[in-house]
């Protein structure tokens, strides 16, 4: 359940159009949730929702996850010197 509260112009503008179209307001408000819902949802895709999250969890170097072939490498020259 959930409890929203309307400006009084909104309020009054979903109350002409449930007598209009004969229907609740709770059905009206339910579909302008999930037309909203829907077009928001289509609007980012996971990767773009947590990209600026990516590689930066730890470590804090927001390029770590494409430049670990480099760190590896230069850690096994540090180990291994030729």
């Amino acid at each position: 359940m959930l409890t929203v509260r309307l400006p009084d112009d909104l309020e009054a503008e979903v109350d002409r159009l449930a007598a209009t179209e004969r229907r609740t307001k709770s059905e009206i408000i339910k579909d302008a949730l999930r037309s909203y819902v829907a077009s928001h949802s289509e609007r980012y895709s996971s990767y773009d929702l947590g990209e600026d999250l990516f590689g930066v969890a730890e470590s804090g170097d927001s390029d770590r996850s494409s430049s670990y072939k480099e760190r590896l490498k230069r850690k096994l020259n540090e180990k291994h010197p030729h």
